[in-house]
């Protein structure tokens, strides 16, 4: 393994023209700066690390990207206070000289004939959001009591208006009918 750290890595950037075939491989960090681009971005904290994978054999490319860490700062879904969140994922990535038009594939990167490098940030910024749990909410300790802000839970149960599940009437015909 060669390490891209020689020349072909820089600024999220991988430069592919004149790479020998072999595999070449890069670690790094990302941190809160890395989401500054990203304004639509309600992640704002984050240590995760990033390993890359370039392969090339017989003039064909792919790219492999692994991430690991933690997002920090998001709110708890339950109580609104701040917590840390976990993710990993891993994406494999074919690249491919030619037109996007041509066909679109989310595990395809297509490169026009002049092209010399790849920016993986988009790629890097969407697996990060993709791994997010939907649920994010405290750990539930072996009480399975949970570890929100015990405070914030009472007051939103206090001022939450529960309603009571009304029953469809047309739906109560149907209970009647029984099947043989």
């Amino acid at each position: 393994m060669h390490p891209l750290k020689f020349g072909l890595m820089d600024d999220y950037k991988i430069k592919i023209t004149g790479i020998k075939d072999g595999s070449f491989s890069d670690s790094f960090i990302i941190k809160d700066k890395f989401f500054e681009t990203f304004a639509q971005s309600e992640i704002i904290s984050a240590d995760i690390s990033v390993n890359t994978m370039l392969l090339k054999e017989n003039n064909k490319l792919s790219l492999g990207l692994e991430i690991s860490g933690v997002i920090k700062k998001i709110p708890c879904d339950l109580c609104t206070e701040e917590i840390t969140v976990p993710l990993s994922s891993s994406l494999n990535l074919i690249i491919n000289e030619g037109n996007q038009d041509e066909n679109i594939d989310d595990g395809i990167i297509y490169l026009g004939s002049n092209e010399k490098e790849i920016c993986i940030k988009k790629y890097l910024f969407e697996m990060i959001v993709l791994a997010m749990p939907n649920k994010r909410r405290h750990k539930l300790n072996s009480i399975e009591k949970g570890e929100c802000n015990k405070e914030m839970v009472i007051l939103i149960n206090k001022y939450t208006k529960r309603t009571k599940k009304l029953s469809d009437p047309r739906w109560e015909a149907l209970k009647e009918i029984k099947l043989k």
